[in-house]
């Protein structure tokens, strides 16, 4: 359980980082798909970092191996928060910071449960 709050405290925070971002690039007229690309690698950056060392305390793995697991984990995480978003700003609000939050959510819950069967397991 400690594992699951660890991974949701960095979650807010690479939220944050993403949602930062992804707003700033929003504002000054980057169109939202390649802001949420933007903004999604800035927090990808820092979630590598703590969950590796934080959440699932793999600092004893090889670097090479985890970082390409990550990267696919990752990949398949935008790949759900975008088609989200995408959805989200369709078809529910033209508000592009509110179609971001169900898309996070997504996004989160693949990104937790793929790290954890396969990219940090232990």
């Amino acid at each position: 359980m400690l594992e699951v709050i660890k991974f949701g405290l960095v979650g807010i925070l690479n939220t944050g980082i993403t949602m930062v971002v992804y707003n700033i690039l929003i504002f000054f007229g980057v169109n939202y798909i390649v802001a949420n690309a933007i903004g999604y690698v800035a927090g990808v950056a820092n979630s590598y970092i703590w969950n590796k060392n934080w959440v699932f305390n793999a600092k004893d793995k090889k670097d090479n191996s985890l970082i390409f697991k990550f990267i696919v984990v990752n990949v398949i995480s935008f790949a759900v928060n975008s088609g989200v978003l995408i959805l989200c700003e369709n078809y529910i609000t033209k508000n592009k910071t509110i179609a971001q939050l169900p898309a996070i959510i997504m996004g989160m819950a693949v990104n937790y449960i793929l790290n954890k069967i396969w990219t940090f397991k232990k």
